[in-house]
């Protein structure tokens, strides 16, 4: 799945276990190509921590991934 960068799911948040890869579309925009479906939370400050967590779910403790800034 690709996703634009700036959405705030858990497949782009800085806590989230899951496969995935910056890349960028045929027009030069940067995305994130979300390999897995599923991945654990690991913010300690989240009430999801060390949950499965779906790609596209959403948190108030979300933390934008650092290799997409």
């Amino acid at each position: 799945m690709l996703s634009k960068t700036e959405r705030q799911i858990c497949g782009t948040c800085e806590y989230w276990t899951g496969a995935r890869n910056p890349v960028f579309d045929a027009r030069g925009i940067p995305k994130i190509d979300i390999c897995d479906d599923f991945g654990l939370c690991q913010n300690q400050f989240s009430r999801f921590v060390d949950t499965s967590r779906k790609r596209d779910s959403k948190c108030v403790r979300y933390s934008k991934w650092t290799e997409i800034l």
